[in-house]
C-alpha cells in the first residue's frame, strides 16, 4: 500500500489533549466575557453610583430574613418607636420608670426626653408614636385618652381630645379668642384644664369628657393620620385629614374624619385594634389584636379581607406594624414573641418569613410591642419586657 493511502490512528492520549485544549479555549472566552460584563458594570457605577442589587436585579421571590445587629438598652419598658423623617432621631415611648418619651440617635445615644405635660407618673401612659412629614411628634396616651402633639425637640404644641376637637379649640369655645402666650395643661384623671395668660393667675375649667380612646397612630403617604380607637363599644379606625393637621392654628380644628370598623369578631369588626397602616396602593392594614388577625381595607374604608389566622403566617396577638418601601409588612406578635413578614405588593398577602422567638439573649424577644423601619432597611423593635430596642437589618 502507498504512503498516500495510510490513515494515522488517533490515540486516547491525543484525543484527551484535544479536549483539554478545547475546554481551555472555552474557559478563556468565558473569562473574557466576564471581564467585559464586570467592566461594563463598573463603568455604569462610575456614571451613576448605586447599590449593586439595583444594577443586577434579583428575582422578586428572593427575600433574605433580617439579621440581628445590636440593642439599645437605656430605655424603660419601651412600647412605641418612631423615626424622624430624615432617620436621624429615634423616639421611644416608655411604659415604666418616668414614662417618658426619649429622643435618641440611631445608635442609642440619648439626645433629650420629654413627658406628657401636666401629668404625674401614675396619670400618664404613652404608647404609640408617629412623626409627621414636618417633624411633629404625635403620641397617644391610654390614661389621658388623647393624642399629644410636640415639635421635633419635644416642646408641647397641642393635643387632640376627640376626632374633631383639640384642646386649643375647646379653650377657644370657652374663652373666645385665645391671647398670645396662653399656656395650658389637661389632666383627665383630675378632671380639669389649667390655663394661664402671661401676667395673670392660673385658672381652671372642667375637663371635657373624652369622645374616644386613641391607641395606634401612623401617617399614610398622603399625610393623613390613621388612628385606632379602642373606646368601649366603638373599636374603629379614624382617618384624620392632613389639611387640618397642617393648618397654622388648631383653634378651628375641623378635619375630614372618615371612620370605619366596629366592635366585634365578625368580618370588618375589631377587638382592640392596635395599629392601622397603609401600603403604596392605599390599602389599609389593621392589627386586630384580640381577634388575632390582620384586616385589610381599601382606601375608602371598605372591608376587603383578613389574614393571619393559620399556616406559617398565623398571628397570635398582633400589635405594632410597619410597611417598608418594597411593600413588605412587618407585624410584631406579642404572644408568639416574634416578628412576621408579609409581601403585600400584590393582590393577596404572601407570607415571607418569621424571626425572633422568646428569650433574653440577643435576637430574642420578651413581649415586643412596636416596630419602625428606616430608609436603609434597619428595623427598630420595642422589646418591652427586655428593656431594650433591638436593631435588625434586612
Amino acid at each position: 500500500m502507498s504512503e498516500a493511502g495510510t490513515v494515522a490512528a488517533v490515540t486516547p492520549e491525543a484525543d484527551g489533549r484535544t479536549k483539554r485544549r478545547r475546554g481551555l479555549r472555552i474557559l478563556f472566552w468565558l473569562l473574557i466575557a466576564g471581564c467585559i460584563v464586570a467592566g461594563a458594570l463598573f463603568a455604569m457605577y462610575l456614571v451613576k453610583p448605586q447599590a449593586l442589587p439595583d444594577l443586577i436585579p434579583l428575582p422578586g421571590s428572593v427575600y433574605v430574613k433580617p439579621h440581628y445587629l445590636y440593642s439599645i438598652r437605656n430605655v424603660d419598658a419601651p412600647v412605641g418607636v418612631a423615626l424622624s423623617p430624615d432617620g436621624g432621631r429615634l423616639y421611644v415611648a416608655e411604659s415604666d420608670g418616668q414614662r417618658e418619651i426619649k429622643i435618641l440617635d440611631p445608635t442609642g445615644q440619648k439626645v433629650s426626653s420629654f413627658t406628657i405635660p401636666g401629668t404625674a407618673v401614675g396619670s400618664r401612659a404613652p404608647v404609640y408614636i408617629a412623626v409627621g412629614p414636618t417633624g411633629r411628634v404625635f403620641v397617644t396616651d391610654r390614661v389621658q385618652s388623647a393624642i399629644y402633639v410636640f415639635d421635633a425637640n419635644g416642646k408641647f404644641i397641642d393635643e387632640i381630645i376627640a376626632p374633631s376637637m383639640t384642646m386649643t379649640g375647646y379653650l377657644a369655645q370657652k374663652l373666645g379668642a385665645l391671647p398670645p402666650g396662653l399656656s395650658f395643661t389637661y389632666d383627665l384623671v383630675t378632671r380639669h384644664v389649667l390655663y394661664q395668660v402671661p401676667g395673670e393667675d392660673a385658672k381652671s375649667l372642667p375637663a371635657p369628657q373624652p369622645a374616644w380612646n386613641p391607641l395606634g397612630v401612623r401617617f399614610d403617604k398622603a399625610g393623613d393620620l390613621l388612628v385606632t380607637d379602642v373606646a368601649s363599644g366603638v373599636q374603629r379606625v379614624h382617618v384624620i385629614s392632613q389639611n387640618a393637621l397642617g393648618a397654622p392654628s388648631w383653634q378651628n380644628f375641623n378635619p375630614t374624619d372618615t371612620a370605619f370598623g366596629g366592635e366585634g369578631s365578625a368580618a370588618g369588626q375589631f377587638t382592640f385594634p392596635n395599629v392601622a397602616i397603609s401600603d403604596s396602593h392605599g390599602r389599609v392594614y389593621v392589627s386586630d389584636g384580640n381577634n388575632g388577625r390582620i384586616s385589610v381595607w381599601d382606601g375608602k374604608g371598605k372591608f376587603v379581607s383578613e389574614f393571619g389566622g393559620g399556616g406559617g403566617g398565623a398571628v397570635g396577638l398582633p400589635r405594632g406594624m410597619w410597611i417598608d418601601a418594597k411593600d413588605r409588612l412587618y407585624v410584631v406578635d406579642a404572644v408568639e414573641q416574634n416578628v412576621k413578614v408579609f409581601d403585600v405588593s400584590g393582590t393577596e398577602p404572601k407570607f415571607l418569613a418569621v424571626f425572633g422567638g422568646f428569650g433574653l439573649e440577643k435576637g430574642k424577644f420578651n413581649f415586643p410591642n412596636d416596630i419602625v423601619v428606616d430608609q436603609s432597611g434597619k428595623l427598630f423593635i420595642a422589646d418591652r419586657a427586655n428593656n431594650r430596642i433591638q436593631v435588625w437589618a434586612n
